[in-house]
């Protein structure tokens, strides 16, 4: 698994991110393996890696479901008053304001239509680049800022990979598709076609 350097302590959604790129990099590896113990004959430690990989899987879920969770409190804290989110601000949630940076749900439109232009799915890099290229004309100043993870990657493309999640989440994008690409579904076309009217 690689290490990379450890986020902030008060930045948890890069933390979060962090966590399931670890998660799904360990997973990728743990398939590699078993399936050369399938191939070698050995399928008991197959069998015991299979089993292994689904409980992983299941673990990467209900860390999908933190990062959910957390974006709905930051969600919350947005729509506060300035009093409350001057009390909110201090610690975990950051200085960024509401309008300080592009909103996550304004990303998705932007991935799924690159999803489109590229034949309904793509590697994770790729896609990132084109929306990046897309919506250069619309990102702020701190969309720019670089993150505490992923090797500092800028803020923008941290958060179209919180926007791929979500539409993940509620179906917009495949969940089963292979590591390290993004696929749509017949559910994001369909929003993508309503959103266009």
């Amino acid at each position: 698994m690689k290490i990379e350097t450890p986020p902030a302590p008060d930045d948890v959604p890069a933390a979060l991110q962090l966590l399931q790129d670890a998660l799904g990099e360990e997973e990728a590896r743990i398939r590699k393996e078993g399936s050369k113990a399938m191939e070698g004959g050995d399928y008991d430690t197959a069998t015991t890696v299979i089993d292994f990989a689904r409980r992983l899987l299941a673990f990467q879920k209900k860390v999908a479901g933190l990062e959910n969770e957390w974006a709905e409190l930051e969600d919350l804290r947005d729509k506060a008053t300035p009093a409350v989110q001057e009390i909110v601000s201090k610690r975990f949630f950051g200085q960024s304001k509401k309008g300080d940076i592009t909103s996550q749900d304004d990303y998705c439109g932007p991935v799924l239509r690159v999803l489109i232009e590229m034949g309904g799915s793509g590697k994770t890099k790729d896609v990132i680049t084109k929306v990046g290229q897309a919506m250069k004309g619309n990102f702020k100043p701190k969309d720019y800022e670089k993150t505490t993870s992923r090797a500092r990657e800028p803020r923008c493309e941290n958060t179209t990979r919180w926007a791929r999640q979500k539409m993940v989440d509620d179906g917009r994008m495949k969940s089963d598709s292979p590591t390290g690409v993004w696929e749509i579904s017949d559910k994001g076309r369909a929003w993508l076609k309503r959103s266009a009217v």
